[in-house]
This record gives structure tokens, C-alpha cells and sequence, in this order.
């Protein structure tokens, strides 16, 4: 999948949380919106998130299945002045997974993680990725990952027919060792919140599926 393509580029952008010191701007998430973009090559329909040039957007996709526990997908497209950028999968810093990725040379870094409390995230063994692309150019840099053990966690899940409350974080500190993706990395810059309806986000699990074995 070529993420920095144009049309991709010039579309609107958007952040989600994960650290610890800010809280959400209200200004900030006014102006989030949420809406539908389709890969043409894949045939895969996300949900995508966009608030401003300043900061990432986050695409979600989830296959269309009646069972709670499923693989999810995940974009970041985020300009080149970030140093990482951090989605929560329960909507909030602490115990629900957190996809943290970083670029990397000419790719990107993902990196699994959880938190217990306003500290850095550790290293979460439950949630595993596999990287399906992952690119940099001068403006941007992108990547988009497959989640096993990010639809459940330990004390919840993801609602596939309803609203479900996502979160984001930000920071253009470059992270310590971005080939590692254990690397330390520092608090955010900024943080926001965002409700959304999964029923947007599903794809027939026979695309899901090819997508994800594709690469």
C-alpha cells in the first residue's frame, strides 16, 4: 500500500492518546472528524480520524465477524516534525492496549504496549503486530500494522456495532533507539479523545483477510 501517495498527503489529519501530561484539548477535538476512506488496491474500507496538518491521521478497519476477539488494522500517517505517536485502543492511557510507532530511517517502528498508571508504557506481550507497509518521505512518514489482541483485553473490548471511544498521543521528541521497539521514548506534546461508530469501520472478512496476508 503506498501511504505518502498525494491524495493521501493533502487529506485532513488527526492525533490519538496515550502518555501522560496534558489533558485532551477541547479546541482540538472539536476539530476531529471522522469519515470513510477506501484503499482501491486492497478493497479495504477504514474508519479514518483527521483533525489538522499538525498531527497524524489514524485509520481503523475491523473485520465484519460476530466474535469479540478478531484482528483490528491500524494506519498512521504523521508529519515528519513527530517524533512518535501513540493510539489507544481503549480510549485512555492506562490497562487497555496502546500501538505506539515511531519512524525509523525510511520506514517506521511499532512497538505493543500498556500502562498501569501515568509512567511510561511498558512492553505489552498480549498484543502482538505484523508491519504490512511502512514508509517515509520528506513530508510524512506512515505505517500500517495488523493487531492480534487489541480487539479484548483484560477488563474490556471493542463494541464492532456501536460507539467505542478511542485515544491519542503525540510527541516530536525522536524516540532514543527507533530500529528498538522497546526504545524509551518521551511524554507527549499533546493528547485527544475521539467517539466513533466500528459499524464504519467493518470490511468483509474474506478482504480483511487477503489484506493481511498479502505483503
Amino acid at each position: 500500500m503506498h501511504f505518502l501517495n498525494s491524495a493521501f498527503i493533502t487529506t485532513a489529519l488527526l492525533a490519538s492518546s496515550v502518555l501522560s501530561a496534558p489533558s485532551p484539548s477541547p479546541d482540538l477535538d472539536k476539530r476531529q472528524t471522522t469519515s470513510k476512506y477506501c484503499d482501491a488496491k486492497s478493497s479495504v474500507c477504514y474508519l479514518e480520524v483527521s483533525t489538522t496538518p499538525l498531527y497524524p491521521i489514524f485509520r481503523i478497519a475491523i473485520p465484519d465477524v460476530t466474535s469479540t476477539t478478531f484482528d483490528t488494522l491500524l494506519q498512521i500517517v504523521a508529519p515528519v516534525s513527530l517524533g512518535w505517536a501513540g493510539f489507544s485502543w481503549g480510549g485512555g492511557m492506562t490497562l487497555n492496549p496502546l500501538t505506539v510507532a515511531w519512524p525509523n530511517g525510511n520506514k517506521a517502528t511499532v512497538s505493543s504496549r500498556w500502562a498501569t498508571g501515568r509512567s511510561t508504557p511498558s512492553m505489552y506481550s498480549s498484543a502482538t503486530y505484523k508491519t504490512l507497509s511502512s514508509s517515509k518521505n520528506a513530508t510524512h512518514w506512515a505505517i500500517e500494522v495488523a493487531c492480534t489482541g487489541c480487539s479484548k483485553w483484560s477488563g474490556g473490548n471493542l463494541n464492532t456495532n456501536g460507539i467505542n471511544t478511542f485515544a491519542w498521543a503525540v510527541s516530536k521528541t525522536p524516540v532514543a533507539q527507533p530500529a528498538s521497539s522497546s526504545s524509551s521514548f518521551s511524554v507527549h506534546n499533546n493528547v485527544g479523545t475521539f467517539a466513533a461508530d466500528l459499524t464504519t469501520a467493518k470490511v468483509p472478512q474474506s478482504v480483511f483477510q487477503q489484506h493481511i496476508k498479502s505483503p
